[in-house]
């Protein structure tokens, strides 16, 4: 028994080390791109964050708006708004037990899903990485899932083959056991560049320390750099299911 406490202390010790490594190379990167966190706060609480970044005038024309229990991403400015098939969308969305996050249209293809009785790997089955040539964007996803005893966590990216070219590689990653203080993240991109590099590594372990309001303040202070538009932090309680969101703006809608 002493061995195994041990060889558990051990391991939180060089997840401790892995998340402060991650967060601090997270807040050196000018444009990871949008990116979505899911993990789990403390005994009761689970949550995570979803940002968006954007460098055209019409990729920063945005905001994150939560509604209904919808977050979803709204034009500042709707006179400004060029082309909203990409970057308009639902980005989080509830349904029974369960919370859905990602980067485009598949949040409400993978709720869905889950109402057909599929899992994440298999709502995804039919979708693809984002057609913007010559970046393809991967389309990253998560799921929160309070259906069984002990909350699981989902995390998906769709990434261009590197062999079939009309074709996406499915990464798919399935935590069945989590533990407290810790999250687990993807980006859409690895930095800056043109065309922009995909992410294309494992899920990163990242701190969620703290309270919602704590969290949300870190990592907007980490990920600040001119192309950082919204962020959104969501807390959901494992007992009550009852969910609290805080978001930070650069703009805020205009109406007309």
């Amino acid at each position: 028994m002493l061995c195994i406490m041990s060889s558990m202390r051990f391991m939180i010790t060089e997840a401790q080390r892995l998340a402060e490594h991650n967060l601090k190379t997270l807040s050196e990167n000018d444009y990871p791109g949008r990116g979505i966190v899911l993990g789990r706060f403390d005994q009761d609480h689970w949550g995570g964050l979803y940002w968006i970044m954007g460098r055209s005038p019409n990729s920063r024309n945005r905001c994150l708006r939560y509604e209904d229990e919808i977050l979803r991403t709204e034009p500042a400015d709707p006179a400004l708004v060029e082309d909203p098939s990409l970057i308009l969308y639902n980005a989080i969305k509830r349904w029974d037990k369960t919370l859905v996050v990602s980067n485009g249209s598949q949040t409400d293809v993978i709720v869905e899903s889950l109402k057909k009785g599929k899992n994440l790997a298999e709502g995804m089955e039919c979708q693809y990485h984002e057609p913007d040539e010559p970046n393809f964007t991967p389309r990253i996803s998560g799921l929160l899932d309070f259906r069984k005893a002990t909350p699981q966590l989902w995390l998906s990216s769709l990434r261009k083959s590197q062999i079939v070219n009309s074709e996406s590689d499915h990464a798919i990653y399935h935590y069945r056991q989590f533990a407290e203080g810790f999250g687990v993240g993807l980006t859409t991109y690895l930095h800056n560049g043109s065309p922009l590099p995909t992410y294309d590594r494992p899920p990163m372990i990242l701190p969620l320390l703290g309270n919602l309001e704590e969290i949300v303040e870190q990592y907007w202070q980490c990920l600040q750099s001119e192309h950082l538009i919204s962020l959104a932090g969501f807390q959901i309680d494992a007992g009550s299911l009852e969910q609290e969101m805080q978001i930070i703006n650069c703009y805020e809608p205009k109406s007309y």
